[in-house]
């Protein structure tokens, strides 16, 4: 049985995405281990009833607040340390790396003391830890771009982007492939990297088919129930431009629910601007990946409200797309890039200009005709059903590594 190695510097329950790809790796017949590292405290409750259901083994590299402490404070110290003697002397003497991840060095050593076939890594901080890992036991490296991470800054922050362009450049070619989430960061991928000649492969963020709930019909409700969710409910996350066109609509039949962690500043802005449709925008806290679909299903239509600004929300593809498919949700896109082109192909639902609050008035409003939103909805059930699932996008992965 092959042995593979997935790396991050998060935890799994804040990254659906390794978890889905372990869980596909495993199932395809390799011996799966998820190295992680504590990254924010929500998550850890979270980690554990996830970690309880899995099939693959894992481990917990650079310590915790409540696992290890003294190792979890100084890698912070060295994290810091390491921020700032960079600015001196550059990317050298593995500054980059350890500003990058805090537990740099304790994921590597984790890394090597398990021999594997593969060793991927799935954040930037993960990168160098698969390479150095594979290169130690003579194995094979991948990484994924589940985000643009030079697109990810704001405009000032050229010290980050110079670290991140001097890790993607130094370690890159020595992967055997990169897979991405969306169309458009394989195509900058490929752009950037013109000398990496291995596979560069889209891997969509999609979602097990068999997370689907039952189709869920609605009565004779004449409201209107709207969904979003995020880990965070943040400001400058699309919800700005949602919150204004309620109030343009300022119909009692248009419910909103959102759903994830809202911080101080979100729920401030929503209780500053909402008036009167307050009483119609619900916070259902933070729900477990696995089971967003079933909670999605109760709901109209599924809100992918992305900015497109910075360069990387204009072209990725996030997993609430597929999650409002999946639940049978029509779904209303701001027009990013990568949202828009996928609407053209699969017809979702309905677009919007980024940041018109009059024109998404109008997009809500025209799902409050009944047949145009029961058709929406059915059409998107049975494309996650036949299609856009991760049974069916997940082999794009396991054929790739079966041919090495």
């Amino acid at each position: 049985m092959k042995k593979i190695v997935l790396i991050t510097t998060g935890q799994p329950s804040g990254n659906p995405r390794i978890v889905k790809e372990a869980d596909a790796l495993q199932s395809a017949g390799y011996e799966v281990t998820v190295l992680y590292c504590f990254f924010i405290r929500w998550s850890s409750e979270k980690d554990k009833v996830l970690l309880q259901k899995v099939s693959w083994k894992y481990k917990l590299a650079g310590g915790s607040p409540e696992q290890n402490k003294w190792v979890y404070w100084l890698t912070r110290l060295r994290c810091k340390l390491a921020g700032i003697l960079i600015q001196y002397l550059g990317h050298y003497y593995l500054l980059a790396e350890r500003t990058q991840a805090r537990a740099y060095d304790e994921l590597l050593r984790e890394a090597k003391k398990i021999k594997a076939d593969w060793y991927i890594g799935h954040n930037l901080g993960a990168l160098p830890v698969a390479v150095k890992a594979a290169q130690y036991h003579n194995a094979k490296a991948g990484f994924d771009f589940e985000d643009y991470h030079r697109g990810e800054l704001a405009p000032g922050e050229k010290t980050v982007l110079k670290r991140i362009i001097h890790l993607e450049s130094s370690y890159l070619p020595s992967l055997q492939y990169v897979s991405t989430a969306s169309e458009l960061i394989t195509d900058v991928t490929v752009k950037n990297h013109p000398g990496f000649k291995n596979p560069v492969i889209t891997i969509r963020n999609c979602f097990p088919i068999s997370q689907q709930p039952a189709y869920h019909e609605r009565d004779n409700d004449t409201t209107l129930q709207l969904f979003w969710f995020s880990q965070t409910i943040g400001v400058n996350r699309g919800l700005e431009v949602l919150i204004s066109a309620l109030n343009i609509l300022n119909d009692p039949r248009v419910h909103l629910t959102l759903a994830g962690r809202c911080d101080e500043d979100m729920l401030q802005y929503i209780r500053n601007n909402a008036g009167q449709t307050m009483d119609n925008i619900h916070f259902a806290g933070i729900i477990q990946p696995e089971e967003l679909p079933s909670f999605a299903a109760v709901f109209d239509v599924g809100m992918a409200i992305e900015l497109a600004v910075p360069v990387n929300r204009d072209i990725c593809l996030t997993n609430k797309i597929f999650t409002y498919l999946l639940a049978g949700n029509a779904v209303i896109l701001s027009a990013t890039a990568m949202q828009m082109a996928f609407n053209e192909m699969y017809k979702v639902g309905a677009s919007f200009e980024v940041n018109n609050a009059n024109e998404l008035a109008e997009r809500i409003k025209e799902y409050q005709q009944p047949e145009r939103l029961k058709a929406q909805r059915l059409h998107n059930y049975e494309l996650a059903k036949r299609e856009l699932n991760w049974e069916k996008e997940s082999v794009r992965l396991t054929d790739l590594l079966d041919k090495f």
